[in-house]
């Protein structure tokens, strides 16, 4: 019994090590570049869901978290952010059948001189469901977690483009050094 969990063990372990060996790493483990090492976020509502989520997806990602105005950060700035319901279709009585809702945001990130390293992006994402005014409780859960699942959507997003993002200065450089060779 104990030489198969000893087994069991080794076979995890040794696919741990050869993917790791590969270069495979899970989604959403990629680091930030260097640029965005250190960030301040610039938001109306700096309490607001989609900034405490930004700053969870930044924290594990690398990024040291600064208040706005910090030297040396880089800004991440959300310029809107907009949720909306709208009714899809209605039932034979008038009675609403479908909703979709909306979410949409723009941001844009400068770095720690104000020069844009991204200028204002838009993100909008968008999910259809369907209401039944029997189960109006249910049906106000189930419009929240849309809700949650579609800013977790949007921030797993952001977050893909900010490992994107190159650094304009090393750019400059390597430009330069490829200049003088």
């Amino acid at each position: 019994m104990m030489g198969m969990q000893k087994l069991r063990i080794a076979v995890v372990t040794a696919i741990a090590l050869a993917s790791g060996a590969c270069g495979y790493t899970l989604r959403d483990s990629a680091p930030l570049p260097v640029v965005l090492g250190t960030v301040a976020i610039e938001a109306v509502d700096l309490d607001s869901a989609l900034v405490v989520d930004l700053e969870r997806e930044l924290e594990s990602a690398g990024a040291t978290l600064k208040p706005l105005g910090s030297a040396g950060a880089s800004t991440l700035k959300i310029q809107t952010e907009t949720a909306e319901r709208n009714v899809i279709s209605l039932d034979d009585r008038a009675k609403v059948g479908e909703y979709q809702l909306n979410y949409r945001v723009v941001y844009a990130v400068d770095d720690a001189g104000g020069k844009p390293l991204l200028n204002d992006t838009p993100l909008e994402v968008s999910r259809v469901y369907s209401f039944d005014e029997q189960q109006a409780i249910g049906a106000s859960q189930e419009e929240d977690i849309i809700r949650s699942e579609l800013r977790r959507d949007v921030v797993r997003m952001m977050m893909e483009r900010l490992q994107r993002i190159q650094d304009p200065n090393k750019a400059s450089e390597t430009r330069e050094s490829a200049t003088a060779k």
